[in-house]
This record gives C-alpha cells, structure tokens and sequence, in this order.
C-alpha cells in the first residue's frame, strides 16, 4: 500500500528472510502439483516427433519411465531456485550500482530484491490456482496460463524465439521492475530516472539472452 516508505525502511535496514522463506514454501508445492499432472508420455512423444525420431512403444515406455524417475530433481531444482535467483539478482544490480558510483551494499541489494520479487511470488500462487482444476499440464506453455504475458498468443513450438520474447512482456516482471527501481533509488540516494535505467538495461540484456538461447535448444 505505500512501496515508498516500505523500500526506504528497507534501504535502512534491510531484511530478506521473510520474503525468500514464503517464495522458497510456495516453490515445492507448486512444483510437486506441475509435475504430477504433467503427462510425461505426450511431452516425450510430441518431443520425438518434432525431432523425426521413430520409436517403438517400448522404447516411449523406457524414455518416459526415465523421465519419471529424474523427476525428484525438479523438487530440489524448486527448492533451490529462489534462493539462487535472489542472490544472483541482487548480485549483478549490486555490481551495476557499483559501476555508476552508487553506493550500495549487499545487504541492502539483498533486500530489495527478495521483497521486489514477492510479485512474481504472488503471480505463482495465481498461476496453481489456475491450474488446479486441469487433469494434465503442458510444461512447454504453463506459464502463458494466466494471460498476464503476451507468450499466449504465441505457440512456442511454432515459434520459440518469439514465444520467448513476448513471454518477457510480463505483468509480475513489470511490477517487480519497479519495485526494484524504488528500492534501489532509496537504498542509493539516486533518481528513480537513472536506477530505472539501469533496471531497464539489465532487464532488455536478460531478455536478449534469453531469446538467443532459445534458438539454441534442441526442438
């Protein structure tokens, strides 16, 4: 209700635990509810079948049941993340604010960043609530399931670089941007014009990457 205040409380004294603890406990439950209703066997068949690859219903059965076992990765992979995201975040903004001359701790880089990321926390408590009701799920499109990005009007097996980028055009990251720029602007006593800059940039290098490597992935 007032993000000014609340960021400028935290510039002074920064806290982070709270934030990445509910992100961290919202991770596994969704991640374990995706992949119990993912049909392994249509994601392997349509994956084959786009490579030309011919198999005997034998051998789908193996790549599936291999599939299945390495699940549990995802778990820990869920786990893991937001804590791997937030500190790799508030790393490279630390690092930019340095660059300008901004003087900025970690700590207070730490901060901002797990608290600015509470919108996207929230957008995966929407995304479960949408796909509670769904018998099976589509890993390739589950993110363009709440519509809050322009990746839905896209099929990425058409056109994956472009399903890609669209998909960047995100409410929660949007949202998340911002409250990164007012956190960030407090914490460093800049304008909210430059650290908005300097957000955008990192953001559009992001993006750029982002859709290089789609291109890269096998189909």
């Amino acid at each position: 209700m007032a993000p000014s205040r609340t960021f400028a409380s935290i510039a002074r004294k920064p806290t982070w635990i709270l934030p990445l603890a509910i992100a961290t406990g919202l991770a596994l439950p969704l991640s374990e509810f995706v992949l119990s209703r993912t049909d392994f066997r249509k994601m392997m068949t349509a994956r084959m079948a786009a490579r030309g690859a011919q198999l005997t219903e034998s051998q789908i059965d193996a790549v599936v049941e291999k599939a299945r076992s390495l699940a549990w990765l995802g778990g820990i992979g869920a786990l893991l993340m937001p804590s791997i995201l937030t500190l790799a975040v508030a790393g490279i903004l630390w690092v930019g604010c340095q660059a300008f001359g901004w003087e900025v701790r970690f700590l207070q880089s730490l901060g901002v960043t797990s608290h600015a990321f509470l919108p996207a926390t929230l957008g995966s408590a929407a995304l479960m609530a949408v796909l509670w009701n769904r018998n099976t799920i589509d890993l390739a499109t589950i993110r363009d399931a709440l519509h809050t990005n322009l990746g839905f009007f896209v099929n990425p097996q058409s056109d994956r670089a472009l399903h890609s980028l669209l998909a960047s055009f995100d409410l929660f990251s949007f949202w998340g941007m911002g409250l990164l720029v007012l956190g960030l602007s407090s914490a460093a006593r800049s304008s909210r014009v430059r650290m908005g800059v300097l957000v955008g940039s990192l953001w559009a290098l992001f993006v750029l990457g982002k859709v290089g490597f789609s291109f890269l992935l096998p189909v």
